[in-house]
Parts: C-alpha cells; structure tokens; sequence
C-alpha cells in the first residue's frame, strides 16, 4: 500500500517545563533546550517534514510567547521558500497530553494525524510507522520499542504477533516483569515501552478526545481504547530514543548523537570530514587541539594549549583560556572560561563566566548566568541561575 503523506498533518506538544532540567532551563522552556547545538522542537518538526508532513501544530504553553518568537524566526524563511508547508503555534493552557491536542481541533483537518512530543530525540522511521498504521487499519497506533535496561522506570506494554495491543503495565517492577514474562506467549514482547509518538485516525480521536474528558493519553486515552477493544496497535522497531529529561540523559543525548547512534540526526553544522561539526571556519592557535567527534557554534576563541576532547559541544560566542581542557561537556552561548580549567562531563548553561584554575566535573550543572570565581573545585555540583560561586577554603 503506497502512503500518501497529503491525508497527515501533525500536533506538536511543546508544553514542557522542564522542572527536572533545572537549573538549565531556568530561562528557557525545555523544547528550546539544544542538543549539539540545535533546539530540540527543530529537531521534531524536521522529522516531521523529512517524512513528508507539511501541516503542523505546535501546541505551547510554559513560556510559549519566548518558544512562539523563537519558532517564528527559526521556521519563517521555509514557510516563504515553500507554500506548501503551514506551521500553526497557537497558545494553549491544557490540562494534559490529550488535553492539548482538544484545545487545537479545528486545525487538525486530516483524515490521520500524528501527535508528536518536542522534547524527545529519534529517529524513529516515520514513514514505515505511518504506513504500518493505515496497513493495519489501525485507529491509534503507538511508537515503541524493546528495551533492556531501566524498564520499570517506564510504562510496559504486551503485544499480540500482529503487533495489536494486549496488555498495558504501568511502570511495572522488576517480579512483574519477569512473571509477565514467563506467562506471556513466545510471539508477544516484554518488556516494550511507549516512546510518545502516536498516530490516529481523526474520527476515532473525535470519539475519545472531543466526546471525553480524558486529558492524558497515557494513563486515560489508551487504556481506554484497549479496555472497549479500538484496534490499538503498538509499532515495535529498533530505533534510536531519548528521553531529555534530566542532566544525565541530557548529556547522553548530546554524545549519542556525536556518535551518530541518531544517523540520519547529526549536529548542528558542517562536518569537515574529521567528525568536526562546525557553522564558520576555524582558527585555532597551532598548540591547540580538536579531538574527533565534537561540535562547534560560531565565534569561539581558543586561547593557546587549549585541549578541546571528544564528546564536546560548544555554542555561540565562546571564549577559552590558555591551557584549558574541556572533556564530554556542553558549553552553551555566551560562556567564558579562563586559564587553566578543567571542565569535565559537565554542563555549562548561557551567559555564565568562569574564572581561572577552576575544574568542573562529575556531571556539574551550571546554571545561566553564574559565576564561578578563580581556583574554585565543583564535583557533582549543580550551580543555580545568577549564583556566584568562590573558592571554598577549609581549615
């Protein structure tokens, strides 16, 4: 059956706050977070356009005038260059998932439609899931995927062989998964988790979100449909997915796709052939180094001897000291470092300022803003937006 992608348009939830990013999205809402160096929502919306949809609703809410003016000037030149592509943002205070997608109705005009979320990255097939929903005559279909580790800390899901939902476990532990496991038949797979794509058809959504007031598609939306027996099906593929949504998965995000386990997601810039990511040409001091892998914005000065290791990511306008090395950490916009640093496997947010002979490490969180003063030692440290940080002297 060919997919004709004219019958989808798509809802982008964009609503997130982003509480357990904090202190990194203290200024911004969590869709405008970047991973190596592009916003998250960017990356959502061109998975969408890449598999041919070219009505889409971003539906926000936290800080949605910022992520509105944001999203305006990011996407207004390939509305101009291309008329058939329709980008709609308008304000929307929902309750929940569901909620969101009720309170834009009038804009979803197609005969099937996607719900997509804007703080994930994947590169989920959406073409093949797309197809495999209308193949199937499915009313809801929802992207999963097979995990091994961290189960429990998800919702699980059983499916029949043809892919049609059994079972929905939520956040089951460790016993239920395994007796799950051993009751289950050998064509059904456990544990599967939802990772919050959904497909539907619009006259079955007009049914469980304008005729209902289910305001969650997770906890009341499908079980729903499984309980008075719609054809829920479950899309089960390998396929690159990340949650952002703590410190450590925020740089896990970040280094996937520095390794390209995001293929064909890559980061922000172009690759000079040396896995360098880079948006203008460098210039760097001879003693200087690049190690593989890494991802560059626009205007950095390098100061001399400065070790830049694999699994970095700098943004815009940022300066480092002579004889500093930075080592599997995101540096945003506006960051100076001074001399004889050491920033390891941490996060520096916007605007902050780092004096001389300091060393970060050990998944340290700075916050926007901040200011970290000279021959300062923060280990597994989280700095808040605005604070100002000395030399802690013991003794």
């Amino acid at each position: 059956m060919e997919l004709d992608v004219s019958e989808w348009s798509a809802v982008v939830l964009a609503g997130g706050l982003g509480t357990r990013l904090l202190p990194l999205t203290a200024n911004i809402c969590k869709p405008m977070v970047k991973v190596c160096n592009r916003a998250m929502v960017d990356y959502c919306i061109d998975h969408l356009r890449f598999a041919g949809i070219n009505k889409i609703v971003v539906c926000v809410k936290h800080m949605g005038d910022e992520l509105r003016e944001y999203l305006w000037n990011q996407w207004d030149p390939i509305i101009k260059s291309n008329p058939a592509f329709t980008l709609e943002i308008p304000k929307n205070d929902s309750y929940g998932t569901a909620d969101a997608v009720r309170k834009v109705w009038d804009l979803i005009q197609t005969d099937n439609f996607i719900v997509s979320m804007a703080d994930i990255v994947t590169n989920l097939p959406l073409k093949e899931f797309m197809k495999f929903h209308t193949e199937k005559h499915a009313e809801a279909t929802v992207s999963m995927k097979p995990i091994d580790e961290f189960a429990s800390k998800y919702g699980n899901t059983v499916l029949n062989a043809d892919g049609r939902v059994k079972l929905f476990l939520e956040k089951p532990s460790a016993h239920e998964i395994f007796i799950s496991s051993l009751t289950q038949q050998r064509d059904m797979v456990l544990p599967t988790i939802n990772t919050g794509i959904y497909c539907f058809q619009r006259d079955i959504a007009q049914q469980v979100i304008m005729e209902t007031e289910f305001n969650d598609f997770g906890k009341e939306i499908f079980p729903y449909l499984l309980e008075n027996n719609y054809k829920l099906f479950g899309f089960n593929e390998q396929y690159y997915w990340m949650d952002v949504g703590n410190p450590k998965t925020y740089l896990w995000a970040n280094w996937d796709i520095l390794r390209e386990y995001g293929w064909p997601i890559l980061p922000q810039g172009e690759d000079s052939g040396k896995k360098i990511w880079t948006q203008e040409s460098l210039s760097l001091p001879y003693n200087s180094y690049l190690h593989d892998r890494v991802c560059l914005g626009k205007n950095i000065h390098f100061g001399e001897n400065v070790r830049i290791n694999s699994l970095t990511v700098l943004g815009d306008n940022v300066v480092i000291g002579n004889n500093s090395l930075i080592d599997r950490s995101v540096v945003w916009h506006d960051v100076t470092i001074g001399q004889n640093c050491i920033i390891e496997q941490s996060v520096i947010a916007n605007g902050c300022k780092i004096g001389n002979n300091v060393t970060i490490r050990s998944e340290s969180m700075i916050g926007p803003h901040a200011v970290i003063e000279d021959d300062a030692v923060l280990d597994s440290r989280t700095v808040q937006s605005n604070e100002n940080v000395k030399k802690e002297i013991k003794g």
